[in-house]
């Protein structure tokens, strides 16, 4: 029975190649867009969860309430984790680790090179899984000299990982330096770690570096927790809440936890609370998949419904034989299950072929390998898709009579005519939704771009300088000064993009005891602020001219609103115990991405403590320029130049969002032509149903034109209802979308008027084809049947 099916399902292919063909390439085109998505979001949904114990591992986050409102980050003071583990009896394992100091420099030998790493303890090992090559895991941090590095690392350093073991290396950072030993090399962080190490240094040097920077105001490390399995982790919450305060009765600084697998997925807050983060764009595509798969069914339904006024006498000889309606039910699912497979072969093709491009846009290594998982998605979609696509079709065809097929009396009921023009509607209305989508999205990046962050990132280059002699820095940086296309150069402690080094320890003359507030602590060079091209509003920048910088101080203009001066310049504030004169306030600067608001900051003259080099250089003769530079950084240091341009470092802040719209604008193109496509294969329904009346009414003399406004006015109205539904629907998410950004761009009225105008366009050209097929068609060729 199923052989004298499929045979069935193939002559019917054949008899209608032209249908067959529009239907098996929309199928594919809508399951390749269905998988690639599907690869995309299951590797969302697995980053930072590939941990043995990840169901009760918790990262520990801290509520900063100040002026302007919470601030939610993951940071803690250096002590968390060894107090929570001491007096919470909830908590198995705690573990503190900081990336404070990035770019520490290592040296074997002649060897040098750089890495960015994490201070950890033990513990942090016992909770998280590292998958080490070389070395007992068990026996990793247990000195504070101890040192575990990544394959990569022990590869270049010492020609591989065995080689690695036992052995001393040197490191430095600022004016920091120790000989560690290897004690176990790991391998390499895979695409499902946010985090991925070069190396790992005992945290317990890193607090004895610190010193009495250690202590519960100051927040440098980040905390993991492993909760016992019968924690509730609610009441937990409210247990810890005030667990800060209760060591530093100043402190205006709330803690709870959050599951370390959610951090990734879950990294917005508002009020204190996870309020979103990437889910969103999971659960974007995820729509958009669903809606792109609706819309590849819904063209098979149409077109099929479409082609079904020819099958109608194949149907009534089969009834009148005796098939029953379950059987030619069974016949168009079959057809349905076999064209949808061929159109899942295809789209599993074309996902093979597109895996590289795909990769690229998405910045990541997604690959299709044939595991159960996959394999059981896969037949699912396969299921799904062919029942979408093949029940209505099977109910309209199996339903009619034999008498009326044989009679040719069918007509369409007017609950059909409302379903069929309802899911032309839905289909536009969704490519208008993307459409309007893509054109805020990108709206808004542009914005992005163009927006002055109070300084030039113009051709300003950034060099890590942490193999840097402190002691040689002010004559390495005279050096670079006189390189030819240098315009300026200067160092600071840390990069300008994102919150790095805040301090509730600034305090001034009349301020509430009672009251935090954290500012941004940046420490400079001479020339920084010639370099970085910020723009002085009053007062001067610090300079040579004038004794004792040291004790002087630059306010940003959020700091001064912060702190309430009317005549800054010349005012008194006192930082950690040291008055500060400030002799200067610099306008504001973006240092965080435009969807915050500018914080309070302050740069002090602090030479010593250079993380970055910042070097302005001429736009002429780029590339020798910077061979220059690193030619004197490596004569410097012995080991290669790690540099960025800031705007490429700023343009970091909104990877993601230029991905999704990226990715928006080929998906949206996909569910716009697939959109068409089902449009078209309605105005080919509508065309083979009114035949004869156009037949007639050429006959009778109608011109070409009225039959092409006839043909077409029906469509032109269902899509101005789709405009009519779909941009209120995007004005609102829209709306709420910008709302994320405290710098955004405006709901524009020709983003919504020229989307909808360009549906209409495509649209028209769409149903032009085949109203114009009607219209030249030979009325006696319409009329024969008769």
């Amino acid at each position: 029975m199923l052989r004298h099916q499929l045979t069935l399902a193939f002559r019917s292919f054949m008899k209608f190649k032209k249908i067959f063909a529009i239907n098996l390439f929309g199928l594919a085109i809508g399951l390749t867009t269905v998988v690639l998505i599907m690869m995309w979001v299951k590797d969302e949904l697995g980053i930072s969860r590939n941990h043995e114990k990840i169901d009760r591992i918790y990262a520990v986050m801290t509520n900063h309430d100040n002026t302007g409102g919470i601030v939610t980050i993951g940071i803690t003071p250096g002590d968390m984790a060894e107090a929570m583990k001491a007096e919470l009896s909830q908590v198995e394992l705690a573990a503190g680790t900081s990336s404070f100091i990035n770019g520490v420099a290592f040296e074997n030998g002649d060897t040098k090179m750089t890495g960015a790493g994490l201070y950890v303890d033990q513990t942090y090992f016992d909770i998280f899984s590292v998958d080490f090559l070389e070395g007992n895991p068990s026996q990793i941090m247990t000195g504070i000299n101890s040192l575990a590095i990544s394959e990569t690392m022990a590869t270049k350093l010492f020609g591989s990982p065995k080689e690695a073991i036992g052995k001393s290396v040197k490191w430095q950072v600022f004016d920091f330096h120790n000989d560690v030993e290897v004690t176990g090399v790991y391998k390499d962080f895979g695409s499902m770690e946010v985090d991925k190490p070069d190396y790992f240094l005992s945290f317990s040097y890193f607090k004895q570096m610190l010193g009495e920077g250690v202590h519960w105001g100051n927040f440098n490390a980040s905390t993991y927790l492993l909760l016992r399995r019968d924690t509730d982790v609610a009441a937990f919450n409210e247990q810890i809440a005030g667990f800060i305060k209760a060591k530093d009765e100043r402190s205006n600084v709330s803690a709870f936890v959050q599951p370390y697998g959610d951090t990734y997925l879950y990294g917005t807050y508002e009020d204190g609370k996870v309020a979103g983060g990437r889910i969103s764009y999971v659960k974007l595509f995820s729509a958009i998949a669903i809606f792109i798969l609706i819309i590849a069914c819904i063209n098979f339904m149409n077109l099929t419904t479409a082609r079904s006024m020819s099958r109608l006498k194949e149907i009534g000889v089969k009834k009148s034989m005796g098939a029953s309606r379950g059987g030619l039910f069974g016949q168009f699912m079959v057809e349905s299950l076999l064209l949808t497979f061929m159109a899942l072969v295809l789209a599993i093709l074309a996902t093979f072929i597109l895996q590289p491009f795909f990769n690229q846009v998405t910045s990541k290594t997604l690959s299709m390998s044939f595991q159960s998982e996959l394999i059981l998605l896969l037949l699912g979609i396969w299921l799904l898709t062919s029942f979408l696509a093949g029940i209505y079709p099977a109910v309209y065809l199996s339903r009619f009579k034999p008498v009326e097929v044989m009679k040719s009396n069918i007509k369409g009921s007017f609950g059909e005519l409302l379903a069929r023009k309802g899911l032309v509607v839905f289909q536009f209305a969704i490519s208008l939704l993307l459409i309007i989508g893509i054109s805020v999205i990108g709206k808004q990046m542009t914005f992005i771009q163009n927006q002055n962050l109070g300084y030039n990132q113009s051709q300003l280059l950034q060099i890590n300088a942490s193999g840097v002699n402190p002691n040689q820095l002010d004559s390495f940086l005279a050096e670079i000064k006189k390189s030819p296309g240098v315009e300026n150069a200067s160092s600071l402690s840390h990069p300008l993009v994102g919150l790095r080094s805040a301090t509730i320890g600034l305090t001034w003359e009349g301020k509430n005891p009672e009251e935090q507030v954290k500012f941004e602590n940046v420490s400079v060079n001479m020339g920084l602020i010639e370099t970085m091209g910020f723009e002085l509003v009053d007062g001067r920048a610090f300079s040579t001219e004038f004794g004792e910088e040291e004790s002087k101080i630059i306010l940003n203009e959020a700091a001064v609103r912060t702190i309430g001066f009317d005549d800054p310049v010349g005012q008194i504030v006192n930082l950690w115990g040291d008055d500060k004169e400030v002799v200067g306030v610099i306008k504001d600067f973006n240092f965080e991405s435009l969807k915050e608001t500018v914080k309070p900051a302050f740069l002090k003259y602090d030479p010593g403590f250079a993380q970055k080099i910042m070097i302005r250089i001429n736009p002429q003769n780029q590339q020798e320029t910077i061979a220059g530079i690193e030619a004197l950084f490596v004569k410097q240091t012995a080991q290669p130049m790690d540099y960025s341009f800031m705007d490429e470092d700023y343009q970091s802040l909104y990877a993601s969002e230029q991905r999704v719209s990226k990715l928006a604008k080929y998906f949206g193109v996909m569910a716009i032509f697939l959109s068409c496509l089902g449009l078209f294969g309605l105005a080919a329904f509508t065309a083979e149903k009114r035949k004869k009346e156009i037949g007639v009414r050429k006959v009778m003399g109608a011109s070409m034109m009225s039959v092409l406004t006839l043909v077409s006015k029906d469509f032109i109205a269902l899509i101005l209802v789709s405009i009519l539904i779909a941009i209120p629907i995007a004005w609102y998410f829209a709306n709420n979308w910008l709302q994320t950004y405290a710098y955004q761009t405006d709901l524009s009225w020709w983003i919504f008027a020229g989307s909808g105008v360009l549906l209409i366009v495509i649209s028209l050209i769409t149903v032009g084809y085949q109203a114009y097929k009607a219209a030249s068609t030979n009325p006696v060729e319409s009329l024969r049947s008769e």
